[in-house]
């Protein structure tokens, strides 16, 4: 009798310490009318904020803020949206351009863009990563932040509604470098979309560009080479673990951040890997394709369906 409950005890603390060692994470639920007004997907009627009919279907998604710990234990912010209906999604990581607070993703590209992807029956989930007003640490601009992101998959790994087999990656700008430095950790991608990126940092065309390297980048000013080499995109082919992952680049070809060269540079390289590969270039469009939008969403929503 006493080695029963003894070996129930044993049981029952495993089992809770298993699920309480996971957690690693909270989810704040916050509403759309929790954020600044946006006339864009609403209007004010009697003081009543109430959705214009082609964002109603912002009440059919949860939005949430995500409390989390980094690898090296420093307190992080992400977002999600997620379907209210119950079921099991797939999920896309969305990579954040831009460095520190310049580029954190803002309320209006959560509701207006990145909601009508997760509207599809996606899970959309984010980092703001280190080094910004609301996360702690120092952004390091393709190093330590990159774990940022990785850590989200111990998040996914615990969302019951979360297709854990099916994940793909979603980067604008230097979220394009963040989406191929995971390609390299993680055999876990399905999918990457890699809109207006710079496949070398060392072709940048923008000469202020090197101001934020030496800001950001531990070890630049001692050795900016492998600083850069580390970083690159385009070396980063080499070592992608997933062989059969996809890809998907997309930009215009006025950009004037990112040269249109950087796209074909991609789409070269990939394709001599043999990886299933499309690339969409944008006529007179430039680095944040605002006129297209409606037609990127299309086509990114069209892709996912196909390849995640």
């Amino acid at each position: 009798m006493n080695r029963i409950t003894l070996l129930a005890l044993l049981l029952f603390f495993n089992f809770g310490f298993s699920q309480t060692s996971k957690t690693n994470f909270t989810l704040d639920i916050r509403k759309v009318t929790d954020y600044p007004f946006n006339s864009v997907i609403s209007d004010k009627i009697n003081d009543k904020i109430v959705f214009k009919k082609e964002y109603q279907f912002l009440d059919s998604l949860n939005f949430c803020s995500i409390n989390y710990k980094s690898f090296d234990n420093l307190k992080l912010r992400g977002f999600l949206i997620e379907p209210k209906k119950k079921g099991v999604y797939p999920v896309l990581i969305f990579n954040r351009g831009g460095n520190g607070n310049f580029g954190a993703v803002k309320s209006g590209f959560l509701t207006e863009f990145l909601s009508k992807i997760a509207n599809e029956g996606y899970i959309v989930i984010g980092s703001q990563l280190r080094g910004t007003s609301v996360s702690e640490g120092e952004d390091e601009f393709g190093g330590k932040d990159v774990n940022d992101v990785l850590s989200l998959f111990d998040i996914i790994d615990q969302l019951p509604n979360a297709d854990k087999n099916r994940i793909g990656v979603f980067g604008w700008s230097r979220g394009v470098m963040t989406n191929f430095l995971m390609l390299k950790k993680t055999n876990r991608i399905k999918t990457n979309i890699a809109i207006a990126g710079q496949a070398d940092l060392f072709q940048t065309k923008r000469p202020e560009m090197f101001g934020v390297y030496r800001e950001r980048i531990p070890g630049y000013a001692r050795d900016s080479v492998t600083a850069l080499k580390s970083r690159s995109s385009l070396l980063a082919i080499d070592s992608i673990q997933n062989k059969k992952v996809s890809h998907f680049i997309i930009q215009g070809n006025k950009d004037v951040k990112v040269d249109i060269s950087n796209a074909f540079a991609f789409y070269s390289k990939l394709n001599s890997k043999e990886y299933t590969t499309r690339l969409l270039v944008y006529e007179n469009e430039g680095h944040d394709l605002e006129v297209v939008n409606d037609n990127l969403l299309n086509q990114i929503t069209d892709w996912l369906k196909r390849y995640l």
